[in-house]
């Protein structure tokens, strides 16, 4: 266990079946009434540990100034089971119950924390982004709202999870123009053109599949914002839940914070001008967050 003035942080686990699960949980040192809880899944090869600081620390500030429960789970060998039907490095990623995992998690913080639980958000990177996807399509009733950062929708056969919309959910979206490992305009993902893992939409359109899933058929509104280097378009439309998609113009496969910056030869560019973290924040209504 590790703590600050402001928050506790302890690496927890879990039995989830016959497995054991590992988290790292980020909670207000102080204790607050029915806080939200926020999960931040990370991306391929990466841990609950290396996320936080490859997204500068910038989502802990939740648990700060939120006063919101923060968990990042670990993906069992740095895998998830999303929503492709490819998998990453191993196969038997496919046969993992992460749904379950994140059941567990969420009637984890319920039990210990007595977050809100009309205000659990999931937050996804990467392969974390897929498994958001997933998430989004098989349990919404227990989500109040997720973000895909650096992940586009698989297309027809690639797609594991049922199209069908059980129940509207906002979601967001934030993609990068200069991405190398999930192309903007859409095709095969994939390590700088190796290991490809399947035809994907392009992040506008895999933000558009979003808002008719929630009913919304009009055009977005788009708005430039922050020197032109990032433009935003939200989908709306009376009684349904809205969807945002934040294009960085010549940003990477990073997740924008003020405070870290990737190796740029193979995550590409950070373009800092907007942070992700603050971004999710006002979408769903967080009260202001203030920079680490």
């Amino acid at each position: 266990m590790s703590s600050r003035a402001d928050v506790t942080i302890k690496r927890r686990t879990l039995r989830v079946g016959a497995t054991t699960r590992s988290f790292i949980e980020v909670t207000p040192a102080h204790h607050t009434d029915k806080p939200a809880l926020v999960l931040m899944l990370h991306g391929t090869l990466q841990t609950a540990r290396s996320i936080r600081p490859f997204a500068g620390y910038s989502f802990d500030a939740y648990a700060r100034d939120e006063h919101a429960v923060v968990i990042y789970p670990d993906g069992l060998h740095r895998e998830w089971n999303g929503a492709r039907a490819t998998v990453m490095i191993r196969s038997d990623a496919k046969k993992v119950d992460d749904v379950g995992f994140i059941r567990a998690l969420i009637d984890h913080a319920a039990g210990n924390h007595d977050i809100d639980r009309d205000r659990v958000y999931v937050v996804g990177f990467s392969l974390g982004g897929q498994m958001v996807i997933r998430l989004i399509h098989e349990i919404p009733e227990l989500l109040a709202g997720a973000a895909i950062l650096g992940a586009v929708l698989p297309k027809d056969k690639h797609l594991v999870v049922p199209r069908d919309a059980k129940q509207p959910l906002p979601v967001l979206t934030m993609h990068g123009t200069a991405d190398p490992l999930a192309p903007f305009g859409g095709g095969p993902a994939g390590f700088h053109g190796h290991l490809p893992k399947g035809d994907h939409l392009s992040a506008a359109d895999t933000a558009a599949y979003f808002a008719r899933r929630n009913a919304i058929v009009t055009r977005p509104a788009a708005t430039t914002v922050l020197r032109a280097r990032v433009t935003r378009y939200d989908y709306s439309a009376a009684g349904a839940a809205p969807v945002r998609f934040y294009a960085i113009n010549g940003g990477g496969h990073v997740i924008p914070n003020p405070n870290h910056r990737p190796a740029q030869w193979f995550w590409g560019p950070t373009v800092s001008d907007v942070v992700a973290a603050e971004a999710i924040a006002e979408f769903f209504d967080l009260p202001a967050l203030t920079r680490s």
